[in-house]
């Protein structure tokens, strides 16, 4: 996964990585002035991790070589390590375990809480762990529709497939400088009510859910965001 679109990742996502960086400094300075690490899973390219004050500590895990080797390039100051998010072991803690850009929504509803517990092990007393996560709400509505997009040169057309139990396949076609890329990236859907049972059982009892921008909080929400703490 990822591993054609990698070179066009930055330019797809926009300005998204600004306000996912802005989100996760703000909530770390809930915790206090001393807050000075972060722990990204499924970083991709380190657009986010880029973006965050020059002197946090940083670490960002992703699965993918391709990603992780345009990350690199950029020569920020932070570590990168190629690993699942579901199997991460290493002990160490950080004060912000993030996990953005729907990341979550990659991975099959039943390897949700292996990914909780990751962040739960590596959260420092009185951290913070931020995710988001596509709903079922948008997957089902979107599903059947064909969304393009032009930035910098750069043609993009997603199209979302339902293909059942919660899966959705997003077919996406990239078009730059004659250069054309297609690969189908699978999302996952889960109910509000059974992330928030996942959570508790990881060990955050202290969950706030926001759908962003003052809209509702459900599973019909477009997107949903989580603070949350142990």
């Amino acid at each position: 996964m990822y591993s054609d679109f990698a070179p066009f990742y930055d330019v797809v996502q926009g300005g998204a990585a600004e306000a996912f960086a802005g989100w996760i400094e703000r909530h770390s300075g809930e915790s206090g002035p001393s807050r000075r690490s972060v722990l990204e899973l499924g970083c991709g390219t380190g657009a986010v991790l880029e973006r965050l004050p020059a002197n946090w500590t940083k670490v960002g895990v992703d699965v993918s070589p391709e990603m992780l080797e345009i990350a690199r390039i950029k020569k920020m100051d932070a570590e990168f390590l190629t690993a699942d998010i579901r199997w991460l072991s290493l002990d160490r803690t950080f004060d912000v375990v993030a996990c953005v850009y729907d990341t979550i929504n990659h991975l099959p509803g039943s390897d949700w809480p292996s990914v909780f517990a990751t962040a739960a092990a590596h959260l420092a007393d009185g951290g913070v762990f931020l995710f988001d996560m596509n709903t079922l709400g948008r997957l089902r509505a979107d599903a059947g529709e064909e969304h393009t997009t032009e930035a910098d040169g750069t043609t993009v057309s997603m199209r979302i497939r339902d293909v059942g139990d919660d899966r959705y396949d997003w077919h996406v076609r990239i078009e730059r400088e004659g250069t054309v890329v297609e690969d189908t990236i699978s999302e996952y859907a889960i109910a509000l009510s059974e992330v928030r049972a996942m959570l508790e059982d990881s060990g955050f009892t202290r969950v706030e859910v926001s759908g962003g921008r003052d809209q509702p909080v459900g599973d019909d929400a477009r997107r949903l965001f989580f603070v949350c703490r142990r």
